[in-house]
């Protein structure tokens, strides 16, 4: 395009020579015919001419005095020689001249007042230009060089050092000491300054190399470039060692200018950007290559590669931090609620708000369209004027008759941004930026075309903005409300965290640590109901045997059992195979129900009775003999057989019996004295009480189950409390249970019919306050079922339990038992109805159970005059007389589940107080 204007303006110069050239030949055939012509006859009114002035003498300066005047001669005419060539005759502008091609004439004026008349682009005439060789086409274009920056695309801008370095070439060209006589002349083309971008030329197109470069510069920044002949050559050149101290200057600073761009430039660009590390460095663990400067301040590392800036003076870099960055020491360690800048935080993304996500989702929707509406506009405003512009131009080419092609239309600088180019070629998809291409290099056909492509989206998006309108409308209308509940997220995610099978083992592992810490208990106001209470020892009930560190969670019978195991039940019949459900109903009802003392789901069928007081049978716990048939339940439940074993005497139910025994099997010794063989009182567990040496599993189940029942006993209790619902029930008496709505809720999200938003959404609908506890029971559900699963899988409760049910007062022997059935049977699990509460704790196989309580070792001794004969502390605290208030006949035999008075173990950790000898 430039190469093409040149060419116009040189043809247009030459029209203008060729016009004032015929001026001058016509006004000299006029003098001539003037001349020709006999002169006037002289009349009385005529005014004589002025007298002519002298000559002024040689040397007479010009303009000084009125009577100064020069007067020069007209040139002659150019009289033609035989050897010149005969000058072409030359058309005037104002001719009119039929181009090939075309069907009318048109004057070289008439064009240039075409041309004149563009405003948005620059407007030739002539042919087109052939395609050059391996010239890229419009799509290899696309393909190669992808979409430009602006249309047409805008020269290549100097950098700082390239520009410091011009200036100081042109400076250096104006040194006296360069031309101490002759000053170089600015209006001459021949200057030092165009020969140096002469050789910069030479040099870039391939010319010249390197060697030659800097071998023509030196001479020319030293000796300069001024044409010698005559008088002034031999005062030339000045070459003065200033001149040439700055020359060597000048070409230290061209080696720089040269790598500044190309190849090496790239590479090193790069090398930079595969650099090790990346900003922002306080991302980064640096290692001992950074090390800290100041408390706020680090050394870069060895082998970070910063980046440059080329408009650095020497006082700059004197004085500029360039060695180490910003980084306090406390930095890696300060928290996650710690932000590197505060373009990090996204309050969204950190509160997880499934109603503020889709607000912002529809936001940023909305901006999308909007912007993209807005872009397209944009685009149109810019080429409406152009569109207008080609379209008129086509059209007066077509008026005037002139061939198509024949007129040259390209844009103006900066016509088009990358706003515009982005507008476009979004348009046109895949073929965006070939589009762009044809664009740059044939405006004049292309830009109506595209105009009135953006035209047609611009009506189109405009219409399907209006009904994305309806929807947006609705989506911000439905989460409006919950937006505003943000507590909702982070309450729920509390819940979950305390819920979560670590967190479960950790209670019970780190009992002791919670007990005598309750700081380092994970507390939140929305687990405040389902936290447990840590403990050392139980010693307000000794009934119990809770002499170690445990935890306590409530529970009762009057909880919603019955829905938390339907709950169980469809989730289970979702994931698990179709062949857990009949396990799953004799789980709940031998297992579950019994544990919590729950009435039964379904009624049992009433076994008879086989054996007969006397009978030897065997057990799932060992071989033993029937004492008697017990039946406190009243016809309700199973009865019991009360079977004496070789270790003890309890209860067993009817399905834990497997066979009689032959009666000359002798593997059952002499229990107990009794009457009739029952035990004497007080060997037995009481009712109420029931302890279970359980796995993981099973205590994951309990957990989790007593976890689940309470928050759907919050959840009763939290819709009674609500105003709104309370007032709705008042107003329409009609109206469906809104628990009854809730559980349905409830499972349809567990079957996976509706998301965690929607369940949020109609549990809002029912519940204004608290939602958090309703959207917090499918995962909790989720949970329980796994484990009821893996219980189940495991197959090993059933045996656990029928240990659990022999009601021997000593732990000892029910948790070998226990063990004997499974090596992992580490957690006891304890029950006390009438108290409403369930112990755990952690027992692993090497550690002992403490059966006695280990106050009565820090207890008071009694006054000096009813002080027995003194004792040995360990002795004391292993004699069971001194427990029994000094009986003989206890002191003859400890009693059961007491320790042995003859090896007291002194290496028990005292576990039961704390340092200072206090129980919580």
């Amino acid at each position: 395009a430039k190469a093409q204007l040149d060419v116009a303006a040189k043809k247009a110069e030459e029209r203008c020579a060729a016009r004032e050239r015929s001026r001058r030949q016509l006004e000299a055939s006029k003098q001539q015919q003037s001349k020709a012509a006999p002169p006037p006859a002289p009349s009385s009114s005529a005014v004589a001419p002025p007298p002519q002035q002298p000559a002024a003498p040689p040397g007479t300066p010009y303009g000084k005095g009125r009577e100064a005047r020069i007067s020069l001669p007209a040139p002659p005419p150019p009289t033609p020689t035989r050897d010149a060539a005969p000058a072409q005759p030359r058309v005037p502008g104002d001719k009119p001249v039929q181009p090939f091609g075309a069907t009318k004439a048109r004057s070289a004026d008439r064009e240039l007042e075409i041309a004149a008349s563009a405003k948005h682009g620059h407007v030739s005439f002539g042919p087109h230009r052939p395609p050059r060789r391996n010239e890229l086409t419009p799509s290899q274009r696309a393909q190669l060089l992808g979409r430009p920056r602006s249309v047409p695309g805008a020269a290549c801008a100097p950098t700082v050092a390239e520009q410091v370095f011009f200036d100081r070439v042109r400076a250096h060209f104006d040194r006296r000491d360069l031309f101490p006589e002759q000053r170089a002349v600015a209006a001459r083309k021949h200057t030092p300054y165009s020969e140096f971008v002469k050789c910069l030329h030479l040099f870039g197109v391939g010319v010249i190399g390197k060697d030659e470069l800097i071998s023509l510069l030196k001479g020319l920044f030293i000796h300069g470039n001024v044409p010698r002949g005559g008088s002034s050559s031999s005062s030339a050149g000045g070459g003065s060692s200033g001149a040439a101290q700055a020359a060597n200057h000048l070409l230290a600073d061209l080696e720089k200018v040269l790598v500044g761009r190309g190849p090496f430039a790239n590479q090193e660009a790069a090398k930079r950007l595969k650099g090790k590390h990346s900003l922002p460095l306080r991302e980064e663990s640096l290692g001992s290559s950074a090390k800290p400067v100041t408390v706020n301040y680090t050394t870069y590392p060895s082998d970070y590669v910063p980046p440059k800036c080329s408009g650095k003076t020497e006082h700059e870099r004197k004085n500029l931090n360039g060695k180490c960055f910003s980084m306090p020491r406390d930095y890696p360690t300060r928290g996650e609620r710690h932000y590197a800048s505060p373009e990090l935080y996204d309050g969204v993304k950190d509160r997880r708000n499934a109603y503020e996500e889709v607000m912002c989702r529809v936001e940023d929707e909305m901006a999308e369209v909007d912007m993209a509406i807005e872009r397209n506009a944009s685009a149109m405003r810019a080429l409406r004027p152009i569109r207008d512009e080609a379209v008129s131009l086509a059209e007066q080419e077509e008026r005037d008759g002139m061939p198509i092609g024949r007129l040259q239309y390209k844009l103006k600088l900066g016509s088009l941004n990358s706003v515009h180019i982005g507008a476009i070629a979004r348009v046109y998809g895949e073929s965006g930026d070939e589009v762009i291409q044809h664009l740059r290099l044939n405006p004049i056909a292309v830009v109506p075309i595209v105009y009135s492509r953006l035209k047609e989206k611009d009506a189109e998006w405009r219409k399907v903005k209006k009904d994305l309108n309806r929807g947006w409308k609705a989506a911000l209308t439905d989460n409006h409300e919950g937006s505003f509940d943000v507590k909702c997220v982070s309450y729920k995610r509390e819940i979950e965290k305390s819920f979560s099978e670590d967190r479960l083992i950790e209670e019970c592992q780190r009992a002791k640590s919670f007990a005598k810490n309750p700081s380092k208990i994970p507390q939140h106001p929305a687990t405040t109901m389902m936290l447990p209470n840590f403990h050392l020892v139980n010693a307000t009930n000794p009934i119990l045997g809770l002499f170690q560190p445990h935890l306590s969670v409530l529970e009762s019978a009057n909880m919603p059992h019955k829905d938390a195991f339907g709950l169980l039940e469809t989730y289970i019949n979702k994931v698990g195979p179709k062949k857990m459900k009949e396990a799953v109903s004799s789980f709940r009802s031998a297992f579950v129900e019994p544990w919590f003392g729950l009435p039964a789901s379904t009624p049992p069928e009433r076994p008879t009775v086989k054996y007969t007081p006397g009978q030897k049978v065997r057990t799932t716990v060992g071989d033993g003999q029937v004492v008697s048939v017990s039946d406190d339940a009243g016809g309700e439940t199973p009865f019991r057989y009360l079977v004496r074993f070789g270790f003890g005497t309890g209860y067993v139910w009817p399905d834990a019996i497997a066979h009689v025994l032959p009666p000359n099997v002798a593997t059952v010794p002499d229990g107990p004295s009794g009457e009739d063989g029952v035990p004497p009182p007080g060997s037995l567990m009481p009712e109420d009480v029931q302890v279970l040496f359980g796995t993981e599993s099973v205590y994951l189940f309990m957990r989790l189950y007593i976890l689940l029942v309470t928050m759907l006993y919050q959840a009763k209790d939290i819709i009674g409390r609500d105003s709104a619902n309370v007032a709705r029930r008042i107003a329409d008496p009609e109206r469906g249970d809104v628990y009854e709505s809730l559980l349905s809720i409830i499972r349809d999200a567990i079957e996976g019919k509706i998301d965690e938003k929607e369940l949020e959404t109609r549990c809002r609908n029912l519940v204004k306050r608290d939602v958090y506890n309703f959207v917090a029971i499918p995962p909790l559900v989720d949970g329980c079922g796994d484990a009821a699963l893996g219980v189940l899988e495991e197959d090993l409760y059933m045996n656990l339990y029928h240990c659990s049910q022999l009601k021997l007062k000593g732990i000892k022997q029910t948790r070998l038992l226990s063990l004997e059935v499974t090596d992992e049977a580490v957690y006891r699990m304890q029950i006390q109805g009438s108290a409403s509460q369930v112990f755990f704790s952690y027992l692993p196989p090497e550690m002992e159970l403490v059966t006695t309580n280990p106050r009565a070792e820090t207890a008071k001794p009694p006054p000096a005059e009813s002080r027995p004969a003194p004792m040995d502390t360990d002795e004391k605290a292993a004699d069971p007389a001194s427990e029994n208030g000094g009986n003989a006949a206890a002191s003859e035999k400890p009693a059961e589940g007491t320790v042995a008075a003859k090896e007291p173990d002194l290496k028990r950790p005292k576990t039961g107080v704390d340092a200072e000898g206090k129980s919580p």
